[in-house]
């Protein structure tokens, strides 16, 4: 985790965190082939980020707010877990997703949505 926060450290907000990690793929509306990074779920929002390739391609960032967020789920295919998740009507397809404890980032991502979509009421039931 050491090595994936000094790589993701200068896109961070002042006091957000990295709860969980996952190094894998990004395929989204916008590029069909996939791009290697980082997905980070911090306390704040999603991160994704994409490793520079060269000297010419820049590093990608896209964050994703967590009451935006309409779902998200793990698939299973021929190569192996995918993550599924639709943020604003799009969908975003991260693969090829390497060394990381899946289910405890999916736990940490479901937990941070329902605390960011959920009511006070429905948070802190009386």
């Amino acid at each position: 985790m050491h090595s994936v926060r000094s790589q993701v450290e200068h896109v961070l907000k002042e006091g957000e965190n990295i709860i969980e990690c996952l190094s894998c793929s990004l395929v989204a509306h916008y590029c069909l082939t996939p791009h290697a990074g980082f997905f980070a779920a911090t306390n704040k929002r999603l991160l994704f980020y994409g490793i520079p390739v060269s000297e010419t391609n820049k590093e990608i960032i896209e964050e994703f707010a967590y009451n935006q967020i309409t779902s998200i789920e793990e698939k299973r295919g021929i190569t192996g877990k995918h993550i599924h998740m639709y943020y604003k009507q799009d969908l975003y397809k991260f693969q090829q997703i390497q060394g990381m404890n899946l289910f405890d980032f999916m736990v940490a991502i479901k937990e941070k949505i329902c605390m960011f979509t959920a009511s006070p009421k429905e948070r802190y039931p009386v």
